[in-house]
């Protein structure tokens, strides 16, 4: 199993990660040495199967300590399966509209008696050495994470704060402002929203998490008590440090 975030998480630690959409296993290794807490390879936008799924999640546990998280496609029972199957430490699964949806994941994720995940010889179990060990230790130690995304999903909040087996609420913002006619994701309306998101999760003593666009935006929300801020994704950082080297060589020259 990759890593120990659900553990951090209830020892009451704030945790930063982020994305991983490339296919490349060195783009997690590098990710994992930097000192991040938890890598989320992107199975619902990155264009990878499970193959390269499990592939990068065994380059997240090699790069050093970080946590292997992978954002599942959709809210799948096959899906979730396989993803934990691949050795990852937890799972986030978009789109969750209800407590029923909510209850579906659970059901997915957790071994009997939690949930009808069914069992079998997988990278998570050691290819079978380990099945025993695993399955003991998966129900207590696995992160299930549910997307907050949707105008929908927050009209039924408590619905999906009332299903036992979630560990934590992760705030989607930009689906968010979609779904709620908003263009900003970053402004005071999806502020004012999303903090009403996070009281509530607070209050029904349920941890959360949501999407960070940079280190300020991520340090607002730790400030704010979030729980897991996971910020930008491989391709932020490609594409930030491959603009910022080259700006200063794109200037006009100075005339004579």
């Amino acid at each position: 199993m990759s890593g120990d975030v659900r553990a951090r998480l209830e020892a009451g630690e704030q945790l930063v990660g982020t994305f991983a959409g490339l296919r490349d296993p060195a783009a997690c290794e590098v990710l994992g040495a930097l000192g991040f807490d938890a890598v989320c390879i992107d199975g619902e936008h990155g264009a990878m199967g499970i193959e390269t799924i499990e592939r990068l999640v065994a380059a997240t546990e090699r790069g050093g300590s970080a946590s292997a998280l992978v954002r599942v496609a959709g809210n799948d029972p096959v899906a979730i399966a396989t993803a934990l199957d691949t050795g990852a430490a937890g799972i986030v699964v978009p789109r969750v509209e209800s407590g029923a949806e909510a209850a579906a994941a659970v059901d997915a994720a957790r071994y009997p008696p939690l949930g009808r995940r069914g069992i079998g010889p997988s990278r998570a179990a050691r290819y079978g050495a380990g099945v025993l060990d695993y399955r003991q230790r998966a129900n207590d130690e696995l992160l299930l994470a549910i997307q907050v995304e949707t105008w929908a999903a927050v009209q039924r909040l408590d619905d999906l704060l009332a299903v036992e087996g979630v560990d934590l609420l992760f705030v989607g913002p930009t689906d968010l402002a979609s779904s709620m006619g908003l263009n900003d994701p970053a402004g005071p309306e999806m502020r004012e929203t999303i903090a009403g998101v996070l009281e509530r999760a607070r209050a029904a003593a349920r941890r959360t998490g949501i999407f960070a666009f940079g280190p300020d935006d991520a340090a607002d929300w730790l400030e704010a008590g979030v729980n897991l801020v996971l910020m930008g994704s491989d391709l932020t950082w490609l594409g930030r440090g491959a603009r910022d080297a080259l700006a200063p060589l794109r200037r006009p020259p100075l005339r004579p």
